[in-house]
């Protein structure tokens, strides 16, 4: 019979007899404030979290708008550009017409005798 009465009792039970309920009640209360604490502190991380993932969306929003931005002002600098250089090469085509045409009539006033051209000289003076 004594052996059944002590089969029944745990290890525990004698430790719960040796320790004082108030020493479980703390490590219990402490426990429970370690738990509160963790889950305030995930919230807090989960709102931060939330917090820098909208601002990069914004960020990233407003990247995607001045490259946008960019593309359009450097398409219409690329068609300024281009613009401008068959400006200037019908220019150069017009200017070489114009200097060929002067140096026909030079000639052909040379040959009448009208123009007299100066000779340039061979020490380098004016």
């Amino acid at each position: 019979m004594e052996v059944e009465e002590e089969e029944r009792h745990s290890p525990h039970d004698h430790v719960d007899r040796c320790v004082p309920e108030s020493f479980f009640d703390r490590v219990t209360q402490g426990l429970r404030d370690d738990l509160e604490h963790e889950r305030n502190r995930r919230l807090q991380m989960v709102d931060t979290a939330s917090k820098h993932r909208a601002e990069f969306a914004f960020a990233q929003l407003e990247n995607e708008r001045s490259l946008t931005s960019l593309r359009d002002e450097l398409r219409v600098a690329r068609g300024i550009v281009d613009r401008s250089r068959a400006e200037i090469t019908a220019l150069q085509t017009l200017v070489d017409a114009h200097h060929r045409e002067h140096k026909a009539l030079c000639e052909m006033l040379e040959r009448k005798g009208v123009l007299h051209r100066k000779k340039q000289r061979t020490d380098g003076t004016a």
